[in-house]
């Protein structure tokens, strides 16, 4: 009876089956007329770090930041959102390589647009870097095979979020820091808490979204701009990795109220690799959104930004109607078995009774 329906996580594998050619409709959907209708999403997830924090972020002398950095950079490269993707999300999601998601102007594909930090180009696509890369990043950070190098203590990382999170997505993220030796420690509050943290610079990682208020690269890049860092803005700021480095902020300014064009695109470029090096988040993922249509639906066309687009979507009512009759016809035989079975039980019992009555006339009688 839906006319459109998104697909549950419970339901998928009845809806979309995967093939070499990628996510396909089931046999079931082909043969009700049933349309997918695929989008990516202009929305961004990330996987961030408070650049505030003592242990990991961009703090103290040049050597030490630098140590922070690589140690970003290794947590990167050891951390594999494709994987999450997949086991989590059913596949709807694609590895991001900055915060700009595909459709809008300043987004690149192909090998001018990998992350070069985490990815090489192999063979006409991007590969995450091995593992012994991340493990040299690490121990050029001072944590070789996770440990202090001086004190030999295990480094302990803390990934703050808000309570009631997935247990088995939590084990699974344990077990990306664990390639390295690294502990990830989850600090589960109440939101209201963990906002708190956020506002005020106490948590330490953390992964959080941003969906397009309007289509342009600013409203993407304006998440790593120092002048909106959660802390500085008093807690009004949307960079929430407290991010402040002085070139991107200066191409920020320059860039936001420019009109799309080559020169715009190239600012944009070097803003994305400066964010690549710095690695203020370790991955970031851009949903896809997968809608199911009735052969009935007419007039439809993915749109990121408004959601106020029921009015021009076009209904053939008689054709639903012939399908809604045709597919809900009531199922009787079940209603008939159940009949057979209360006779069936019923009838033995009904003869006995007789039986007894018949026994008491026949004993009154003599």
């Amino acid at each position: 009876y839906y006319d459109r329906s998104g697909i549950g996580r419970d339901s998928f594998d009845q809806a979309v089956q995967f093939g070499a050619d990628g996510i396909n409709l089931s046999e079931e959907m082909l043969e009700r007329g049933v349309s997918l209708e695929k989008e990516v999403m202009l929305g961004t997830y990330y996987f961030g770090v408070n650049m505030l924090d003592p242990v990991i972020g961009d703090t103290g002398t040049p050597l030490e930041r630098e140590k922070k950095r690589k140690l970003r950079q290794a947590l990167a490269i050891a951390y594999d959102q494709a994987e999450m993707i997949s086991v989590f999300a059913n596949g709807r999601g694609e590895v991001g390589m900055g915060p700009i998601p595909p459709g809008i102007f300043g987004y690149q594909s192909g090998k001018e647009g990998i992350n070069e930090s985490v990815f090489e180009w192999v063979d006409g696509k991007p590969q995450r870097k091995s593992l012994e890369q991340a493990k040299k990043l690490l121990a050029e950070a001072g944590y070789p095979n996770g440990r202090h190098a001086r004190t030999g203590k295990p480094l302990v990382l803390n990934l703050d979020t808000t309570s009631g999170g997935s247990t088995a997505i939590q084990s699974w993220m344990m077990r990306q820091f664990k390639k390295l030796g690294i502990q990830l420690n989850m600090r589960a509050t109440d939101y209201n808490r963990f906002k708190d943290k956020m506002e005020t610079g106490n948590a330490q990682l953390f992964q959080w979204g941003w969906l397009a208020d309007y289509p342009d690269a600013e409203n993407f890049l304006f998440l790593l701009y120092g002048a909106n860092g959660q802390v500085k803005s008093g807690g009004s700021g949307v960079n929430s990795s407290n991010y402040n480095n002085a070139e991107y902020n200066r191409l920020f300014d320059k860039m936001q109220l420019m009109d799309d064009s080559p020169e715009r695109a190239a600012i944009i470029r070097r803003m994305l690799t400066i964010v690549e090096r710095d690695m203020p988040w370790l991955s970031t993922w851009h949903p896809h959104s997968y809608i199911l249509n009735n052969e009935w639906v007419r007039n439809t066309k993915a749109h990121g930004i408004s959601k106020a687009v029921l009015k021009y979507y076009a209904i053939d009512v008689d054709t639903r109607h012939t399908a809604q009759q045709r597919w809900n016809q009531p199922v009787l035989w079940p209603l008939a078995l159940v009949v057979l079975i209360v006779m069936a039980i019923s009838i033995p019992g009904v003869l006995a009774w007789r039986r007894r009555q018949h026994q008491r006339i026949n004993s009154r009688a003599n």
